[in-house]
């Protein structure tokens, strides 16, 4: 064994550490499903609504920003959106967002949430920022459950572009895993991340197009949602969904690589710095 690991190319050696990485967690299947179901339960077990807390919330924050832009700031979406409802072009842009923001920002304190698996077994912390991601990822699918039946039998709109929405919503899942890893490694070593996140995410909630359509971006400022990713998803669940169209396949390339390389950088440094978490901890 050591000599055919003698033999393999220096370059090829990262990508040969990241799939023993991406193996390992498949083998831990068993135990990220229980992580799951507990992080599910411990949300909402005992709990009157239970997991209907989990709409009740997205729609109290929708509902807020509807009255605030809506009403009051009179925000209306352009004409080519799909829809003059901005409650509803708002309800599509921001699901993929709620996904992205609470995922990243649990997983930044979950390391050390669970500083007592991490320190005193041998346990795979690589699945931590996972769980929270698949979990987050039931209350998505929920909301989109909500979103796609308004669609259907409030205003009998769909087409088949929203089978395009599964990619979009992968890329995000590669995206979001990838820098969950980043931010919950990081935050072991300072304490400080998850206070730096939560500024971040700001600015980056405000540069997403949420609110309004890419084309009312000023123009020496395009480059920014050009390289946002949140951008094209987001974007992306308006044109498949509201818009009815094809996505803009230009822009898929630049959604499928910053996926793929925050996912593989995100793993590679969680992989790295792990070996540190027990003395730190």
């Amino acid at each position: 064994m050591q000599e055919e690991a003698a033999k393999i190319h220096p370059a090829l050696a990262p990508w040969i550490i990241f799939s023993n990485f991406l193996r390992k967690i498949y083998v831990e299947r068993g135990l990220i499903r229980s992580f799951v179901v507990r992080d599910l339960k411990s949300r909402y077990v005992g709990s009157f609504m239970g997991i209907f807390w989990s709409v009740i919330h997205p729609v109290v924050l929708l509902v807020s920003y509807v009255f605030v832009f809506a009403v009051v700031f009179g925000q209306r979406p352009v004409p080519d959106s799909g829809t003059d409802r901005f409650w509803l072009f708002l309800f599509c842009s921001i699901l993929p967002w709620l996904f992205f923001q609470d995922s990243v920002q649990r997983s930044s304190t979950v390391v050390i949430d669970n500083a007592n698996l991490v320190t005193k077994t041998l346990f795979p912390t690589e699945i931590l920022p996972l769980s929270v991601l698949l979990a987050g990822t039931v209350n998505h699918l929920i909301g989109f459950s909500i979103l796609l039946g308004i669609l259907v039998f409030g205003f009998g709109k769909i087409s088949v572009f929203v089978f395009f929405v599964p990619f979009y919503f992968l890329c995000l899942m590669l995206f979001t895993l990838g820098f969950s890893w980043l931010v919950s490694s990081l935050n072991v070593f300072v304490r400080d991340i998850s206070q730096i996140l939560s500024v971040i995410l700001t600015f980056w909630f405000w540069f997403t197009p949420v609110f309004y359509s890419p084309e009312r971006f000023p123009p020496r400022l395009l480059f920014i949602v050009y390289w946002n990713p949140l951008a094209h998803v987001v974007t992306g669940y308006r044109d498949c969904l509201l818009r009815m169209r094809m996505p803009d396949m230009k822009m898929l390339p630049v959604l499928v690589l910053a996926s793929l390389v925050v996912f593989v950088a995100g793993g590679m440094f969680f992989r790295i710095t792990k070996r540190e978490f027990v003395d730190i901890l």
